[in-house]
């Protein structure tokens, strides 16, 4: 249920954006001088009937509201998607009245559609069919979700965003030019191809399947943005290690690809491609390039869909110029916009992050702890290698979010494979406590080390314990090595010595197909330590 929720968070914000962008053209028309109106109305109903004023009057009112209702429509959907995002108490009421309205609008047009389907083809609605058949699934799921009075308390609260760390080249300001920038570059992009497509005598797509193509737009535009990242940085020595486009999501998990798709996702257009450095100590100017060649690549894709779209008329490629333009703006906007260096939610565009890896400061010491981190992954480097400095120089500018969590877990890596396990045990503290305040941003994965160090390192069993339901009640997805350690070590502190060496062997099972890299030779460190400690004896649980 609560991946529905996100799902349908999701949903209400795209539909607020769809229809601000569908009011940019209405609402000014709803102001024109009154004879526009009339005369159009003259032409639809007939000047028979508006002989009477009183009826012209109303039927000039109906289409004034009518031509207005898309911005009042944005306005309640985006009230929606905020109010549940913040967890607001009022999210409840939004979201039923975001479902009302999807419903009111989806159920006419879905009836009208079948009444038509007496008289025509069905390949004629099929796009509509599946259009409004969606949007009245999403308002059914709507009220079924959040009618119940129990919704508000338990609809997830997005994670906060972070605090703003000094010289990240960010600002309120900037974030709110780069939003500014890709909708009125899309509203102004897309009207002027609409003029010039008017003029040339170019077909226009209808406006269901236009918005398929528009998605479909998204995915490949993000998709060229990470395959940019992802091939400039295979080039330079690095690794790929996950490559994620919307809710479609590679990685690799103990060694091996695997693929999840994410159904809270199929509306976003995210993506990410995690390479990892061979070189931990690779230039600046390496990771620089990287970075930039997503960008770079969005605007050589924009300029060749410009000149496919400029030379469509007559050719045999003609009825996807709509595409092909849709295509064009949407990369000249992705190029654009990732270079204002701006924080969409907790993440950096890409022209932060270049911008911080050339000013320096706090940020080039958290890049530097993930690149040696995920170093490790690749190559021999082991947690013993990190660079405990710049981590814990970055911990001290990173207090709240996921990746102050994660710097947290790296120095406890690095104190275990040093054995400081009193070191490690302060560092795991200090992970718990960053854990109180951003439980939202913490993967289930990620509990298992909490579970494996408050028993392991601490021999606190109650503490292991409660660790252990929290990850269960975020339903973990992933049963690997570190799942089955953390297992162990949690029977092994409770004195269930044959159920520890059980989830054991299932551990040790898979230790021995990881490859032959750092982080898993820790991997294998960890589990030898811990059956030495089963066929030891009894933990003393705190």
């Amino acid at each position: 249920m609560l991946a529905l929720r996100k799902l349908l968070r999701v949903c209400f914000g795209n539909l607020a954006l769809v229809f601000l962008l569908v009011s940019l053209s209405t609402v000014p028309r709803a102001f024109r001088p009154a004879h526009h109106h009339a005369h159009r109305a003259v032409s639809a109903v007939g000047s028979a009937i508006l002989s009477s004023k009183p009826l012209s009057i109303a039927l000039l009112l109906l289409g004034k509201l009518i031509l207005i209702m898309p911005l009042a429509l944005a306005v309640v959907f985006a009230m929606a998607w905020w109010t549940l995002k913040n967890g607001k108490p009022s999210g409840r009421g939004w979201a039923i009245a975001a479902s009302i309205a999807i419903l009111v609008q989806s159920l006419p047009i879905l009836l009208a559609t079948f009444f038509a389907l007496m008289h025509a083809a069905l390949s004629h609605f099929i796009g509509l069919l599946i259009f409004d058949g969606v949007a009245l699934a999403i308002g059914v799921a709507g009220l079924i979700v959040f009618v119940p009075r129990s919704a508000t308390a338990q609809t997830p609260v997005n994670a906060v965003k972070p605090a703003k760390i000094a010289g990240d080249g960010t600002s309120r300001i900037l974030d709110t030019i780069a939003w500014t920038l890709q909708i009125a570059g899309y509203w102004f992009g897309m009207a002027w191809w609409y003029r010039w497509a008017r003029a040339e005598g170019l077909h226009l797509v209808p406006s269901n399947p236009f918005w398929f193509q528009f998605v479909a737009v998204l995915l490949l535009s993000t998709t060229m943005h990470e395959l940019g990242h992802a091939g400039v940085g295979m080039a330079l020595g690095m690794k790929l290690r996950a490559f994620v486009v919307g809710p479609f999501q590679w990685r690799i998990r103990d060694g091996r690809w695997s693929f999840q798709f994410i159904p809270t996702k199929i509306l976003s257009a995210d993506g990410a491609a995690g390479v990892v450095p061979t070189d931990p100590n690779q230039s600046r100017w390496n990771e620089i390039c990287m970075i930039a060649a997503g960008p770079v690549v969005n605007l050589y894709i924009g300029v060749i869909a410009m000149c496919g779209v400029l030379t469509a008329k007559g050719a045999p490629y003609e009825q996807y110029w709509q595409f092909l333009a849709l295509l064009t703006t949407i990369s000249f906007i992705s190029f654009a916009g990732n270079l204002v260096p701006f924080r969409p939610e907790a993440s950096y565009s890409d022209g932060a992050r270049i911008y911080q890896l050339l000013r320096g400061g706090p940020l080039v010491d958290l890049y530097r702890a993930f690149n040696i981190a995920g170093a490790t992954l690749v190559t021999p480097l082991r947690p013993r290698d990190y660079d405990i400095e710049a981590i814990q120089r970055a911990s001290r500018s990173f207090t709240q979010g996921r990746q102050a969590f994660l710097l947290r877990l790296f120095a406890s890596y690095y104190f275990q494979d040093c054995g400081k396990i009193q070191d490690a045990c302060q560092a795991l503290a200090e992970a718990e406590s960053i854990y109180q305040e951003s439980a939202a941003e913490i993967p289930a994965e990620l509990h298992t080390d909490l579970v494996f160090g408050s028993a392991y390192l601490r021999r606190d069993a109650a503490s292991a314990r409660v660790w252990w339901d929290r990850m269960s009640a975020k339903k973990t997805t992933h049963f690997g090595i570190d799942y089955w350690l953390a297992q162990s070590a949690l029977f092994w502190t409770e004195n269930r010595l044959e159920e520890a060496r059980g989830a054991w062997n299932k551990a040790n099972a898979l230790a021995q197909k990881l490859p032959a890299a750092g982080a898993y030779e820790f991997d294998r460190y960890r589990s030898t330590l811990l059956h030495q400690a089963i066929d030891a004896a009894p933990s003393v649980a705190a």
